[in-house]
């Protein structure tokens, strides 16, 4: 980030002091105090299970030049604290999307913002607009997931001045997020990825995601353009209705941007654009080729040509937990923990179908999450369409999961090929019992069910190998699977 002010930090956020302001700049904002490095600002954070302000002396100890706290510290802590400006805020969640605002604003038009919200595919089209930008320009991205009231402001703050371009990911899970969190970016370019049944819990409906999607536009510059996918008719007239001007994409449909002729193979797809271009993807999954169009809508705005971004995809890499293939000593292992909702559950079992030639295709899958009230309905369903994909074996865990495996027996599957288990756990040590030389597995659920687990289990009982892609890497396959989140570090994300 370009340097601030202690005293621009405190009238920004209208903070009391508890301390002296002091004459260092602040040169980069973070909430964990592990990280804290010398010049930093260090908000301190209340979670679920953690108070930020437990560490306020760690993150002094570290060189943090200010804390942002909303506790009232007691004087014998102020004293010995002397040599750190303190400063008390209301709410300091609050008060970091205030400074992030400030500072995105403070940029002027030196940098773009491109925000990209969604039901599926916010973190890989993220992935891929990135990508492809940053061979001809400079840029910024999400790290992770920063996709919330934390993880937004603490992107923001990390832009720095010799960033020509920065693609923010927001997501939601309750109405008015995005909206929010979309004002605090002022982005130039909105991309809307898909809509469907996700976080029915917080939305009811798929109309009411929809809506909560297109506010994403509440931010917008004057002059902003909204990269929207054309697969659903009623948002894609939502957004005409606001009347900001727009670029439509798709798959086998009429939009600006479209992909046909798409072929499938395990581990890679390609297609045809509409202006007669080839692409390669070397990585799984249909959806990906809707999540590429949304992003080759977005960087054809910003002057890069479809061949120039189908020569960039050649060495795309999928974020960990979506869609990356692993080889562990003759098993093959699709692991696409991260998420799960019921169009990319649908779009993973397709990949998995791909394997026509393999011995045995195996899901393992567990709960759907925020599905509200269709939560048994949309579980049965999967339960359906796995018995009618003619999937080999279905091992699921968690209470929905089994009734996904409940409804696929009933829809005609062995009752041989289907096993359910109560946790993870125990449906690691299962696994181990049913799994053959060949096959190919597919590992796929909510975050919550933390089916992380499960591929590392695999990987120690098998061994780590290979991961599978256009240009193969050999590495720990461990190496992707996101450690437990240690109290002192709180951003959180939303799907």
């Amino acid at each position: 980030m370009k340097p601030l002010t202690q005293d621009e930090v405190k009238n920004v956020l209208h903070a009391e002091l508890k301390t002296a302001l002091g004459s260092d700049l602040v040169r980069r904002v973070t909430t964990d105090s592990r990280d804290v490095k010398p010049g930093d600002l260090f908000f301190a954070i209340r979670g679920e299970h953690f108070n930020g302000h437990d560490f306020i002396d760690q993150a002094i100890e570290a060189g943090a030049v200010a804390i942002v706290m909303d506790l009232n510290v007691p004087a014998s802590d102020i004293a010995r604290r002397q040599k750190t400006c303190l400063m008390k805020v209301p709410d300091t969640i609050a008060a970091l999307g205030t400074l992030a605002k400030y500072y995105r604003n403070s940029l002027k038009h030196r940098v773009t913002v491109i925000a990209v919200t969604g039901s599926n595919g916010k973190t890989t089209t993220r992935e891929m607009i990135y990508h492809a930008l940053s061979k001809p320009k400079r840029g910024y991205r999400s790290p992770a997931s920063y996709n919330n009231n934390i993880g937004v402001p603490l992107t923001l703050l990390n832009i720095g001045a010799e960033h020509e371009f920065a693609v923010i990911e927001i997501g939601s899970n309750a109405p008015g997020e995005v909206a929010e969190l979309s004002r605090m970016a002022c982005p130039d370019i909105a991309v809307i990825t898909s809509v469907g049944p996700a976080h029915l819990a917080g939305f009811g409906d798929v109309e009411g995601v929809s809506k909560e999607k297109c506010s994403i536009i509440a931010g917008l510059k004057e002059r902003g353009v909204v990269i929207c996918s054309a697969q659903h008719q009623a948002t894609l007239e939502r957004v005409r209705a606001l009347g900001r001007p727009m670029i439509s994409f798709g798959v086998d449909v009429d939009a600006d941007v479209s992909a046909h002729d798409v072929v499938i193979e395990p581990g890679r797809v390609s297609f045809k654009t509409n202006d007669r271009c080839e692409i390669t993807l070397p990585i799984a999954g249909t959806h990906n080729v809707s999540n590429a169009m949304a992003a080759l809508a977005t960087v054809r705005r910003l002057g890069v040509s479809t061949s120039q971004f189908a020569a960039a995809m050649t060495d795309f890499k999928m974020p960990p937990g979506r869609m990356n293939y692993l080889d562990f000593n003759g098993i093959t292992v699709i692991d696409d923990s991260y998420n799960a909702n019921p169009a990319s559950m649908a779009a993973a079992l397709a990949e998995l179908q791909s394997h026509r030639d393999a011995p045995r295709r195996v899901l393992i899958c567990g709960d759907m999450g925020e599905l509200g009230p269709a939560s048994q309905q949309e579980h049965h369903k999967l339960g359906e369409r796995v018995a009618r994909s003619n999937i080999d074996a279905l091992l699921t865990v968690g209470k929905l999961g089994a009734v996904a495996a409940k409804a696929a027996l009933e829809a005609g599957m062995g009752r041989g090929s289907v096993q359910r288990a109560v946790t993870s756990q125990r449906l690691a040590r299962l696994v181990k019992t049913l799994i053959n030389d060949g096959d190919v597995i597919l590992v796929k659920a909510s975050r919550m069910m933390r089916m992380e687990a499960v591929v590392k289990s695999l990987s120690r009982w098998r061994g780590s190998g290979t991961k599978i892609s256009a240009s193969t890497t050999v590495r720990s396959a461990t190496r992707d699977i996101p450690s437990k989140t240690p109290a002192r570090h709180y951003v959180p994300n939303k799907q």
